[in-house]
């Protein structure tokens, strides 16, 4: 009897300690589209040289941060990217040397490029006039006032510019379907057009999600 009671609280026991547990349901992932991760150098511009530009590492005021930071430039990782990309090159304006940086992103498929624009013209509007010291990777620092665009931004872009008495910069911002460009051109007497470059950045974009859509 005292047997046959121990083996019954045994069971009792070990049916006590045995958890049915559901199958895990798989974390489905974003999905990309209709740039692939995989495509994202891709949206440089064929003039890249190397990888190796002396960026704008450090801004302040951090509210201005996204007028000039090149290294995590908040206007594009600050959406969530789900592959980045940059270059460096440099040529001429017809009038001075410049140099170049490009960054690019791919994003999830629910990216809105019209958020992402909206948001890059706000800061830019918010802080047009104030004054922002910028350092680069190699440790130069830089004072420069922020300029909304003397010309009309192409659809889909955002402009704008650094001004200094040494150093002035021509930037814009384009994005479309899921991915998204800035560039910053650089110069003594300021960067390239950037109406011409934002034309041909939401060019490489569209070509881009033609041919994989």
């Amino acid at each position: 009897m005292t047997k046959c009671l121990a083996a019954v609280i045994l069971i009792c026991v070990l049916a006590g300690c045995t958890r049915t547990v559901d199958n895990p349901r798989a974390t489905s992932q974003a999905s990309i589209g209709p740039i692939t991760a995989g495509q994202v150098a891709d949206l440089l511009s064929p003039d890249i040289q190397n990888h190796d530009g002396n960026r704008f590492a450090v801004v302040v005021p951090d509210s201005c941060a996204g007028t000039a930071l090149e290294v995590d430039p908040p206007f594009l990782v600050d959406h969530g990217p789900a592959a980045e990309d940059g270059g460096h090159w440099s040529g001429t304006n017809g009038r001075s040397e410049v140099v170049n940086e490009e960054m690019v992103a791919v994003y999830p498929s629910d990216f809105s490029a019209a958020d992402a624009l909206a948001t890059a013209r706000q800061i830019v509007e918010a802080c047009a006039g104030r004054r922002v010291e910028v350092t680069t990777m190699a440790d130069r620092t830089y004072t420069f006032t922020v300029e909304a665009p003397a010309v009309q931004a192409p659809a889909g872009s955002v402009l704008w510019s650094l001004r200094s008495a040494e150093w002035n910069c021509d930037n814009l911002m384009v994005a479309a379907h899921n991915a998204a460009i800035e560039v910053t051109s650089c110069g003594p007497g300021g960067g390239m057009d950037t109406v011409t470059a934002a034309e041909q950045a939401l060019k490489r974009i569209e070509m881009l999600a033609d041919n994989t859509a």
